[in-house]
């Protein structure tokens, strides 16, 4: 079990939740992703958020688009960032338990 998988996180304005979805991610017990949160010309403090994060850690990567282009070609732009052999949307608001990244590789490794 080594697959990367890459987290993205289409965000807007989700500067009061962000937080949580960030640590949410942080606190896995499969260490093996990259966090991909791409910025939809937010007005609210969401990019000064997560910077903090990305600075802490190399693994969260913050792009911001140079202007709004709504959710769903966000979400798109975000996956094409995307290195890992696995893509995990995790919505803004989401939290995700520590364990959840690690079960679902293990049952997508032994059921291909």
């Amino acid at each position: 079990m080594n697959g990367l998988v890459s987290c993205v996180v289409p965000s807007f304005n989700r500067a009061h939740l962000l937080k949580e979805a960030i640590e949410s991610i942080l606190c896995q017990t499969y260490p093996h992703w990259e966090l991909i949160i791409v910025d939809d010309c937010s007005t609210d403090n969401t990019t000064t958020i997560a910077n903090k994060f990305a600075e802490y850690d190399p693994r969260i990567k913050l792009y911001q688009n140079e202007k709004n282009i709504g959710d769903y070609s966000n979400r798109n732009k975000a996956a094409s960032f995307a290195v890992g052999k696995y893509l995990k949307y995790v919505d803004s608001d989401d939290i995700i338990f520590p364990w959840g990244i690690e079960t679902m590789i293990t049952c997508m490794e032994m059921y291909p």
